[in-house]
């Protein structure tokens, strides 16, 4: 059972077509009088034994009536199989793993007692068969009197009348062969001799010839008759048979192709790739057709009760025309039908009689539950539903429903039931793909509420038509997603124009936005460049600060009254130290004012414990940087172990020494901000001996506001640091320079810029084309050194 589930699951969409209602099938016309007499059967009778292909056509019956698998399974299970062939139907299941070999066994038992029965029947009539292409022909006509079956295995039966059978109708009709059977009555093909002309007559067969059958045999052709529409098969005459007394009617010859016929070749088409919308649009133009002739039934008073696909004829030049109306009923409140005007079930996939009535594949809730006096014109609508919902997803409403049936062994008792309980069948869960609209549509056609459902066929035919227009429909909420495309759908030149406008403004806007980036990218090009340059000025700047610095302290060693104080000390000198202190005091005052970045200049000794002993100092006040004073004895200062003079005693004579530290000696800075120190060591003439330095003190921000300010407005982030990254000074476009009197860093520093930043004593240049350059450079390979970082600024 879970292999026939898995097949029917692969073999959604047969490849060959199902076969059509016996009322709807048309044979071809002959052109010849011998044509009418001679029964035909298109096998090779030397090829396979008569038993043989009676048991698979009789197998094929009970598989189809046994619900396992569809009538649509079985045509796609048989599309490599042939009746002419040496494999056998059962074989030819059981290799494809289609049913289970007790599935098989069960079926091949009740198959063989169908093959007995017909026998008999055959045995046991009056009738005497000579020949063995009569004898199949007569078996097969009782093992499949709609001939569905023989069809779908591809057996094509031509049956004449028998010499009972041979007869005129009241003189008027001549039979030439049967075009298919139901339970009430069966279908030929005649000629009408006065007219000359081929109609479809349809009688009571031998079996049903009970009063009450006549009575609905005979309102089935009146109703029919009282329908004077192109879409309702026309009825040319109710009559008596003048031998046998059968009541026939006679109508319109039709062709062969259904509806159902129809869909299964658009979903076929669909499967394998080729979806021509056309198609879709015929179907649903057929059922539009469909709608408007149910719609005149109704305002006649009169329901169908049987809509199904294969009820519903196209002929040759596509008119639709909607047959089999055995179900009709008049409308009439004053009356109720009882159960014994309805018809018994039999099987799912044909209309049955009893209580329940109609196709329970296509049948409506109400129906499926035996409620007769719920029956009305929305019966009818749910009916249209379902062949929409067919037209849509290929399936009956109710197919998955039976197959569940099948597999969980209730029968088809137990699908009715299913059907008159369970919840509407969503297209969706069928054909995933199905428009929306449409699917909401067949919702609100098939709903469990008939007050739910469309109150008018032909309001389910506006609908139909708004969707195939591209307009709303009343069945579904669109989205605005949705609904601009319908709008671009009806309105196409438009669109096309408003497409062509917009991508006259894109390409404008693209090309504006491309010379806009191109500038941007010139101009961040242009800033960099300003910005390399600018910092390599910076560091030539400070470079060259290095250098006065270095000079004018080498110039401060040098001065006699420095060798003047080295002599006194030494008594070598006839003057006093007193004196030569106060004309290099007033040297030094005099170095101060002409230099007004330096904060201090001092001459200090080396003391026997390495301590800095100031000689001289003269320095700025820090209130007022431009008084400059002189410092008394009594407030000259020494400092133990001083790492500034121990550095300088290292140094070879003309050596300079800078730092950024901060000393013990140094001048107290009112703003806080760093300075640069620099020193270089003094000799005795005398001696030789290290005595002590000398030392300017300069004021680094001052410096480098000087240096900045001759930068000019800038177009990008500028830092200026220590080696170790502590802000100086920021200069930017929109806050200019500013002096940093906090301790700061550069922010959203890059990591690989941090990195290095952590390695003391060592330089670097990192750039990042198009966004930043920093620098570290050392005037003094001891020291800190100077960090300069320039980033393109987003402001």
């Amino acid at each position: 059972m879970e292999r026939a589930a898995k097949s029917a699951c692969q073999t959604l969409f047969p490849h060959s077509k199902p076969m059509p209602e016996p009322a709807s099938n048309t044979p071809q016309e002959t052109s010849s009088e011998d044509a009418r007499f001679e029964a035909t059967l298109m096998f090779e009778s030397t090829s396979v034994s008569v038993s043989r292909q009676e048991e698979d056509v009789a197998l094929a019956a009970e598989l189809m009536a046994s619900g396992l698998l569809s009538e649509r399974e079985v045509t796609a299970a048989v599309a490599d199989w042939s009746i002419y062939g040496h494999v056998s139907l059962a074989q030819h299941l059981t290799s494809r793993e289609l049913i289970t070999s007790e599935q098989l066994e069960t079926l091949s038992q009740r198959s063989k007692k169908r093959v007995d029965r017909a026998r008999e029947s055959i045995a046991g009539g009056s009738a005497m068969l000579t020949g063995k292409d009569s004898m199949l022909l007569a078996t097969l006509e009782r093992l499949d009197g709609s001939g569905r079956v023989a069809k779908l295995l591809g057996v094509t039966v031509a049956a004449r009348p028998s010499d009972q059978e041979v007869r005129v109708m009241e003189g008027r009709y001549e039979l030439i062969r049967k075009l298919g059977q139901g339970g009430l009555g069966r279908v030929w093909l005649a000629r009408d001799v006065n007219l000359n002309r081929y109609v479809a007559l349809k009688e009571i067969s031998h079996m049903a010839g009970s009063s009450h059958v006549i009575q609905r045999f005979k309102n089935e052709a009146e109703i029919t008759g009282r329908l004077d529409h192109p879409s309702i098969v026309p009825i040319y005459q109710l009559g008596e048979d003048l031998t046998t007394q059968r009541v026939f009617y006679t109508m319109r010859f039709l062709g062969r192709s259904t509806l159902q016929d129809a869909i299964v070749e658009y979903h076929e088409r669909r499967e394998d790739g080729d979806e021509d919308p056309m198609l879709l649009r015929q179907l649903l133009t057929a059922f539009v057709n469909v709608c408007h002739a149910i719609g005149y039934a109704h305002s006649r008073k009169v329901i169908h009760r049987d809509l199904k696909p294969e009820n519903v004829v196209i002929d040759s030049f596509g008119q639709v025309i909607v047959i089999d109306w055995g179900l009709a009923k008049v409308v009439d409140e004053t009356t109720v039908e009882s159960l014994v005007d309805s018809v018994a079930l039999t099987s799912t996939d044909q209309t049955s009689e009893g209580q329940v009535m109609g196709t329970p594949l296509y049948m409506a809730p109400e129906q499926a539950a035996g409620r007769l006096d719920e029956l009305d014109y929305r019966t009818d609508i749910y009916g249209l539903g379902a062949i929409l919902f067919a037209i849509v997803t290929g399936f009956a409403p109710h197919e998955k429903t039976q197959k569940e049936s099948a597999d969980s062994g209730v029968g088809a008792r137990g699908m009715i039931t299913a059907i008159a309980s369970g919840e509407t069948p969503s297209a969706f869960e069928v054909h995933a793909e199905a428009d929306p609209a449409l699917e909401a549509i067949c919702g609100k056609a098939m709903s469990r509420r008939r007050y739910a459902r469309y109150q008018e066929a032909t309001q389910l035919a506006d609908d139909v038509q708004r969707w195939m227009a591209g307009e709303t429909v009343s069945a579904y909420q669109e989205g605005p997603w949705r609904r601009a495309n319908r709008w671009m759908s009806l309105h196409s030149r438009l669109t096309q124009a408003m497409i062509g406008v917009a991508m006259v403004v894109l390409v404008a806007l693209t090309t504006l936005a491309m010379t806009a980036r191109q500038n941007q990218l010139a101009l961040a090009r242009a800033n960099y460049a300003d910005m390399s340059g600018d910092l390599r000025e910076l560091e030539l700047q400070f470079r060259g600060i290095a250098v006065e610095l270095g000079k004018d302290v080498r110039f401060l060693a040098s001065l006699p009254p420095i060798e003047g104080i080295m002599n006194a000390r030494e008594g070598i000198d006839v003057e006093e130290e007193a004196v030569w202190r106060e004309r290099l005091e007033t040297i030094y005052a005099g170095m101060l004012r002409s230099n007004s970045d330096y904060v201090s200049i001092s001459f200090e000794s080396y003391g026997e414990k390495g301590e800095a002993i100031e000689v001289v100092r003269v320095q700025r006040n820090p209130a007022d940087p431009t008084l400059v004073r002189t410092m008394p004895p009594s407030r000259l200062r020494s400092s133990e172990e001083d790492a500034l003079i121990s550095a300088v005693a290292t140094l070879e004579p003309g050596d300079a020494k800078l730092t950024l530290e901060n000393r013990d000696m140094s001048v107290v800075n009112a703003r806080g901000v760093d300075r640069l120190t620099v020193a270089t060591p003094v000799f005795s003439d005398v001696t030789g001996k290290f005595f002590g330095m000398t030392v300017i003190e300069s004021d680094v921000s001052g410096r480098v506001s000087e240096v900045l300010a001759g930068l000019g407005e800038v177009k990008y982030q500028l830092y200026l640091a220590d080696g170790r990254g502590k802000v100086w000074a920021t200069d930017t476009p929109s806050g200019g320079v500013r002096l940093v009197n906090t301790v700061e860093t550069v922010p959203d520093l890059p990591e690989e810029v941090a990195q290095l930043l952590e390695k003391p004593q060592y330089p670097f240049q990192l750039e990042s084309e198009d966004e930043y350059i920093a620098r570290r450079f050392y005037v003094d390979p001891a020291g800190h050194g100077l960090f300069i970082f320039g980033r393109l600024a987003d402001e």
